[in-house]
């Protein structure tokens, strides 16, 4: 299924398609949401390499300034969206200064869960 990935509505009824069927029995489904990557794939790279004009372009359509748009369009209350915004920047920084003040993980931890001996028996 390919979807309008900056679209929310059809995102979410994309998803629930396939999680229905998922869970119907019909088995897994592959979604692929159409969207574009704002800045560089890192913090060392700027992402120059793309027309300043495709960037203004599609930050016009970023989902979540636009859906905000959608909401108060539809009688949301603006001071629901903000406190909603704050909840989430706060939930964020917590969990942020957790991970920050929490003990590194054991080295061991690191070839945990790493598939790489290029086998098929992680399929059965």
């Amino acid at each position: 299924m390919v979807v309008d990935g900056n679209d929310v509505e059809a995102v979410y009824e994309v998803a629930q398609a396939a999680i229905g069927r998922a869970r119907d029995g019909g088995g897994p489904a592959l979604v692929e949401a159409l969207t574009y990557r704002h800045g560089g794939h890192s913090r060392a790279d700027p992402g120059k390499y793309r027309p300043d004009a495709e960037v203004r372009e599609w930050l016009a359509r970023d989902p979540l300034p636009a859906y905000r748009q959608v909401l108060l369009g539809r009688g949301t209350d603006q001071a629901a969206l903000d406190a909603i915004d704050e909840n989430a920047r706060q939930a964020v920084d917590r969990a942020t200064e957790e991970a920050k003040a929490g003990p590194p993980p054991p080295l061991g931890l690191a070839a945990t869960n790493v598939w790489a001996d290029g086998g098929h028996a992680w399929r059965n």
